[in-house]
């Protein structure tokens, strides 16, 4: 009996740390929203091209993160290779992320950030999207294909 409750309370305890995950995820994406809604319909979203493109891209990226192994089968199909230079191109991709912060070159919420972000790049089409916004800086990251 002693054994159930105590597994009882460690599924409780399981169950509240998924949900407070859930919940802190779903208050970062809710942030993110309202910023991403007045740059699409600006000239800087859908009044040109590139910010069509980034659009487009951000609407792809957004709906492949729902499906995390398409997701990775996807960078393994396409070979994805090197890592993360903090340069910050990916967190201004058609606005400024919230929580990226330009002086640490750091995410504020690494550990709860969106799938979107934890993904990114998927393909090579996200690397062409992150060199609209710093031609300068090359991504750290490269496929092979």
């Amino acid at each position: 009996m002693l054994v159930e409750v105590s597994s009882t309370s460690t599924l409780k305890k399981l169950w509240a740390k998924m949900v407070t995950r859930y919940l802190r995820r779903l208050w970062v994406v809710l942030r993110i929203l309202p910023p991403f809604l007045k740059v699409t319909f600006s000239r800087q979203g859908l009044g040109c091209a590139e910010g069509r493109t980034q659009i487009r891209g951000k609407a792809r990226r957004s709906f492949i993160s729902l499906f995390p192994g398409w997701a990775v089968r996807l960078q393994k199909k396409h070979g994805i290779q090197g890592g993360c230079t903090s340069c910050g191109a990916s967190c201004k991709l058609l606005f400024q992320c919230p929580h990226w912060d330009e002086t640490s070159h750091l995410c504020s919420v690494y550990e709860d950030r969106p799938d979107v972000c934890r993904q990114f790049p998927v393909t090579p089409t996200d690397i062409r999207d992150r060199n609209l916004v710093r031609k300068d800086v090359p991504c750290g990251f490269t496929f092979r294909s």
